[in-house]
């Protein structure tokens, strides 16, 4: 039953998320429920996380290159009267990138570090906009200040996109930094385009928001459909496993059926044949079990089946293996088990069954419920696999002429003189 359960409880949870697609599509960026849109945002964090961590040689390859493109061009532009000023702020300002980045990478690289990037990304994106204007507001050379309009753009827009955190929040940092960069020049008295600067610093903030937000309608859509595949692979692995023990279990006892109990023959009998060991086969069955389905029902027949099954099940080893060979017939196979050991495990089976007591008014052997028992060894002997069954099956077949409700055992040199 408990498959059961877990199938209805993912089908319930399929069709939730099917209903968050549909209205995703209607409203493109709505957010989730709660948990949903905390394991959402969870996600994009450890995606950014390992995004830096798998890209970070190739950013620093490509930060060098920008680099060593930049400082020349830096070189010929700057003003000759203010070369050193404004050449040692262009250095500092390529530093300072280069230890931001190398911020990020270490929150997203070392596992202590990990939870405080979201915070981590904050602060960094807060810093370099305010310490790159500074650096660059404060040059003389103008061409360099146009420059620095680019670089604080691309700082806002890389903010959201490589950092994962939520746009609201990378707006709110991002409008932040802006405003602590204006109060920070105007109390410095650095001369600035107040337009201009105000524009870029506050634009690039809302750009950088828009866009992420595409992003992230794109990504919870892709995280939908994620979620939904996910769910259906769960679904079809159970209806697999399911059909699979349906195919190997009878239904009313579930132990295995006949079909398994051929394939288990097989193996114990090639097995028994390649070390040489012995293997006991048991046939069991229920006596006078027509009389008793006859007087009381099928549906009382069918509980004692299922109870009798649970009952041999509960009564062999581990390594042992049992089957309801048909009817009200059930098969045991011992491996390793000499004819003494087959015995000692067939008492404890009909001993079981005995203590169940369970009343059969119209048994002619007892006033309750008995079984019989017939017992052969295999020992590697020339027999093929079905001989070895219909010996088991003649024992069977003894225990019932002599009077039911016994062991019979019946060895297979025996049958042969037979």
């Amino acid at each position: 039953m408990e498959y059961k359960y877990n199938l209805a409880k993912l089908q319930y949870d399929k069709e939730k998320i099917e209903e968050l697609i549909t209205r995703q599509t209607r409203r493109v960026g709505e957010m989730f429920p709660k948990k949903l849109e905390t394991q959402f945002w969870t996600l994009n964090l450890d995606r950014a996380q390992t995004n830096i961590r798998h890209f970070f040689w190739m950013g620093v390859l490509i930060y060098f290159v920008l680099t060593m493109l930049i400082i020349p061009g830096d070189y010929w532009i700057i003003d000759q009267q203010h070369f050193v000023h404004d050449f040692i702020h262009c250095l500092l300002g390529q530093l300072n990138g280069a230890l931001c980045l190398l911020t990020l990478y270490a929150f997203a690289r070392y596992e202590r570090l990990k939870p405080y990037f979201s915070h981590a990304s904050m602060f960094v994106v807060f810093w370099a906009v305010i310490s790159m204007s500074w650096l660059t507001m404060t040059v003389y050379t103008e061409a360099l200040k146009h420059q620095a309009m680019m670089i604080l753009c691309m700082i806002y827009i890389l903010s959201y996109i490589l950092t994962g955190v939520k746009p609201v929040q990378m707006l709110m940092s991002g409008l932040l930094a802006a405003v602590v960069t204006m109060l920070m020049l105007f109390s410095l008295e650095v001369k600035f385009d107040v337009m201009v600067l105000g524009r870029v610093l506050i634009g690039s903030c809302v750009l950088g928001f828009a866009i992420s937000k595409m992003l992230c309608a794109r990504e919870r859509m892709i995280f939908l459909n994620m979620l939904r595949a996910d769910i259906s692979e769960k679904i079809h692995r159970i209806h697999t496993t399911e059909l699979l023990h349906l195919s190997q279990h009878d239904e009313l006892t579930k132990i295995s059926n006949r079909r398994t109990f051929d394939e288990m023959l097989d193996t114990f009998y090639e097995q028994s044949r390649r070390n040489n060991t012995s293997l006991a086969v048991l046939f069991i069955d229920v006596d006078h079990f027509k009389n008793y389905n006859d007087f009381y029902g099928h549906q009382k027949g069918d509980d004692v089946i299922s109870t009798i099954a649970k009952t041999i099940k509960n009564a062999i080893r581990h390594m042992d293996f049992v089957a309801r060979y048909g009817g009200e017939e059930f098969v045991v196979l011992l491996p390793e088990t000499d004819a003494h050991g087959a015995y000692a495990v067939a008492s404890n089976i009909y001993k079981a069954i005995d203590r169940l007591e369970i009343p059969h008014a119209k048994s002619l052997v007892s006033n309750h419920v008995t079984i019989s028992l017939g017992i052969t060894v295999y020992r590697a002997e020339m027999l093929t696999k079905e001989e070895l069954l219909t010996i088991a099956d003649q024992a069977l077949y003894r225990a019932k002429q002599l009077g039911r409700n016994q062991i019979y055992y019946q060895s297979i040199r025996s049958a042969h003189v037979a």
